[in-house]
This record gives structure tokens, C-alpha cells and sequence, in this order.
């Protein structure tokens, strides 16, 4: 009994959830940066790193607060695919041209739950000096690490999300119909930008 709660202790520990971010931006940038890859693969590809490893039911409930509770399952499906459509014309387009991108990790410390790490790493773009910090609070459950959230220069992505769905949901009375809709018209809007 005591080798196995060791043993789970060790494969939870730190290092891993440093060694598992490490490995997700080493893809990302080996995968995404490649401006020669048509724009259509990298999402693609991005929505497949995207679902791999970022725990996606957990931040599309954080970001939907109190109105994620009482959203039937078939619509919360329909927003978590929204969500992730969303996800990838945002970030896909930042990943062109960062193939020369330099990624440090720094410190690795555990949150009170034990089985959540937040990462602390540095990345410096292509011909630039000065590092950017980013935070991650990454989850261990069920055999594999999870991003829950990304703090870029202390603003946090989930906090950020749900200010902005919760207004628009306070607004419409809570209908997260009607937050899919403007998420899938602001889809639709960056895709026919890109083009």
C-alpha cells in the first residue's frame, strides 16, 4: 500500500508536470510555427494538441460560471465546440513565424489541491531579447496532466473568459444559446479575415 502511494507521489511529482509542459510547447512550436504548412493543417494540428492537452470541460464550466451549472448537456456539448473553434482561430495565427521561439521552464510549485502544479516558464519570440512570463496550472488526474489555465503576464485566460461570456450571459438572461451564436459569428468573422 505505502509503494503505491509512493510510487503515485512520484508520478505526480514536479518534474513531470514540468517535463509534460515542456514536451506540449516543444510540439506546439515544432508543429504550428512552420508558416509553409497550410494554415488549414495547423489548425488542425493545434486543435489536436488543444484536446490532448488542455482539460476543456473543466475551463469551458469554469468560463461559463454559475449559468454552466443549470445549461443542459446537449447545449454545454454544443458550447464546448464552440469554445474550442474559438480557441483555434485565436492562438493558431500567433504560432506562424515562432519557429526560432526559445521556452524556459522556471519553477514548478503545487496548489493546495494536490494534484494541481502551477509552472512557472519564460519564452523569448524570434529576435526578440526580452522574455515573456507565463504561468500554467496544470492537473494530474486520471494518468495525465491537463492545462487549466494560462496566465500571461498575471492575467489569467480563464478569468479573462469568463468576465467577458458571464456579461454577455448576464445580458441575455443566461442564455448560453445565445453566447454560442456571437462565439460562432466571431469564428466566422477571424476565418473570413484570415482569408
Amino acid at each position: 500500500m505505502l509503494v503505491g502511494r509512493l510510487a503515485r507521489a512520484r508520478a505526480t511529482g514536479p518534474e513531470e508536470a514540468g517535463e509534460f509542459l515542456q514536451s506540449l510547447t516543444n510540439r506546439a512550436i515544432d508543429q504550428l510555427s512552420n508558416a509553409d504548412v497550410p494554415v488549414e493543417e495547423r489548425k488542425k494540428r493545434f486543435r489536436t494538441l488543444f484536446r490532448d492537452s488542455f482539460d476543456l470541460p473543466a475551463i469551458g464550466r469554469f468560463v461559463l460560471g454559475r449559468y454552466g451549472r443549470s445549461t443542459p448537456g446537449p447545449v454545454l456539448d454544443k458550447f464546448l465546440l464552440t469554445f474550442e473553434d474559438v480557441m483555434v482561430e485565436r492562438f493558431v495565427p500567433q504560432f506562424a513565424g515562432y519557429g526560432k521561439t526559445r521556452f524556459r521552464i522556471g519553477s514548478v510549485h503545487p496548489v493546495e489541491d494536490r494534484d494541481q502544479y502551477i509552472v512557472s516558464s519564460a519564452i523569448t519570440p524570434p529576435g526578440k531579447d526580452t522574455e515573456v512570463n507565463i504561468d500554467w496550472r496544470v492537473r494530474h488526474r486520471d494518468g495525465n496532466f491537463r492545462v487549466l489555465d494560462v496566465v500571461g503576464e498575471g492575467v489569467s485566460m480563464a478569468l479573462t473568459l469568463r468576465a467577458e461570456y458571464g456579461s454577455v450571459l448576464k445580458s441575455s438572461g443566461g442564455d448560453v444559446e445565445q453566447l454560442i451564436a456571437l462565439l460562432k459569428q466571431r469564428v466566422q468573422t477571424q476565418t473570413s479575415a484570415a482569408n
